[in-house]
């Protein structure tokens, strides 16, 4: 039985950077690559923090491609894709509203009543009509 990994092995580092700007990193291709169970392969980036280091140095390599490429294509007009990267890079959305605080509604209810307490209050008792005056008092 092969012995488990505890670390990324050597050259991992270069590896792994390169599949990042090739577009080809993924947990599984990565493990494949280094000749790694992908179970062991999780482990070792969840647990030994230099490999840990390694695999987000080579995700933000990754993140890094994908937004040169989204930013291109909003350069060249692509609306979408503007949007997509005003929301990612700058927090903004088109759902988001604009100017002054968010409004908060809240609605108190009254507490439960009993069917008697409850038949009081909606009950009206007409009222006897009122003399019309004549503009006499």
């Amino acid at each position: 039985m092969a012995r488990r990994f505890e670390k990324l092995p050597p050259g991992a580092a270069s590896h792994l950077q390169g599949m990042a700007a090739a577009g080809l990193l993924s947990e599984s291709r990565a493990a494949l690559a280094l000749g790694m169970p992908l179970d062991q392969f999780r482990e070792v980036i969840t647990e030994h923090k230099p490999s840990r280091e390694i695999w987000q140095t080579a995700l933000a390599i990754e993140r890094d491609q994908l937004l040169e490429a989204l930013y291109s294509r909003a350069i060249a007009g692509d609306s979408a894709a503007a949007r997509t990267l005003l929301a990612v890079r700058h927090g903004l959305s088109e759902k988001a509203t604009t100017g002054g605080p968010p409004v908060h509604i809240s609605f108190n209810l009254p507490a439960a009543q009993s069917p008697e307490e409850y038949l009081k209050a909606v009950t009206v008792t007409p009222e006897a009509p009122k003399a019309l005056s004549n503009g006499e008092d």
